[in-house]
């Protein structure tokens, strides 16, 4: 009889969602450009628009699905005349033990579905995600709204709605699969566990020699496995996480900026003003007011 055991070198998967919503937009709406440190998606339902990710410009219509990637700005062109446009929206985080699905398998931007049948049933679990989504929120903001801790209740339906999720992501992968990568790179095991190391203590001053240390390796051999990994020194591998988690708890939580920086391993907040600066082209506080004007 077979069973599954906990196995530390498996990538575990992980799935948790940040907004699942319906929208309709005049043929005028548009917003951006913006960048987000989660993957977004869109299914389009009805009307025709222009996005623009990076430098690219697409005309979406009814049937096709994009994916805005993590870290690249993009934007919803404005139109002088035309039809309302509805789409479905969605961001979570998706996670392959300590790294972002995009990490190892990076989606395509812009899918069209031609077939109505795979359509109809992505945008129908799409549309049960945001039923289940809409209670969670009104449950939860009615527990906040009193003061309560979350009940029972919040906690139910925060299940429903990742058990939605997960049927919705496993729709998504059987369109986008044949897209994708077979397999993921080959990463050495002592990588992996550096990289959960690093994300639980990412608070904490991270040396190469810690890291290294962590995984019984030399400086030099660590900084080698890990370059052939992942692509980049570990010094900034480490950098690059700081900053979006940082962009994640900026948009996610209401907590004051030098927390923040606290909480992602920078001891003096004109420090991490400045990396955050560096990295995005925004101060902590102009990115955090730039989303809560952008609803997508």
């Amino acid at each position: 009889m077979f069973i599954l055991h906990p196995d530390a070198q498996r990538l575990e998967f992980s799935l948790e969602p940040r907004w699942i919503r319906h929208m309709h937009k005049p043929h005028d709406f548009s917003f951006g450009p913006v960048s987000t440190p989660l993957p977004v998606f869109w299914l389009m339902l009805d009307g025709e628009r222009t996005i623009q990710i990076e430098d690219e410009c697409h005309v979406i219509r009814k049937g096709d699905l994009i994916v805005f990637p993590p870290g690249l700005p993009y934007q919803l062109l404005s139109a002088e005349a035309g039809s309302p446009v509805r789409y479905l929206s969605l961001s979570c985080t998706v996670r392959l033990g300590p790294f972002d699905f995009h990490e190892l398998y990076p989606f395509p931007k812009l899918t069209a579905v031609f077939d109505e049948a795979i359509f109809h049933r992505l945008a129908d679990h799409w549309m049960e995600s945001v039923r289940l989504f809409d209670q969670f929120v009104a449950l939860y903001e009615h527990d906040a709204s009193d003061g309560s801790p979350s009940s029972l209740a919040v906690s139910l339906a925060l299940l429903r709605v990742q058990g939605a999720l997960q049927q919705w992501f496993a729709h998504l992968m059987a369109l986008l699969g044949p897209q994708l990568p077979e397999q993921p790179p080959d990463i050495d095991p002592r990588i992996i566990k550096a990289c959960t190391y690093l994300q639980e203590h990412v608070h904490e001053p991270l040396t190469l020699e810690k890291l290294a240390a962590h995984v019984y390796l030399s400086p030099s051999h660590f900084s080698y496995l890990f370059r052939r990994a992942l692509g980049q020194p570990p010094a900034q591998y480490v950098r690059s996480y700081r900053i979006r988690l940082a962009k994640e708890l900026l948009l996610q939580t209401s907590w004051p900026v030098g927390e923040i920086s606290q909480r992602v391993g920078y001891g003096e907040l004109s420090e991490f003003s400045r990396a955050f600066r560096h990295a995005s082209g925004l101060s902590p506080q102009a990115y955090r007011q730039q989303w809560r004007h952008t609803n997508i």
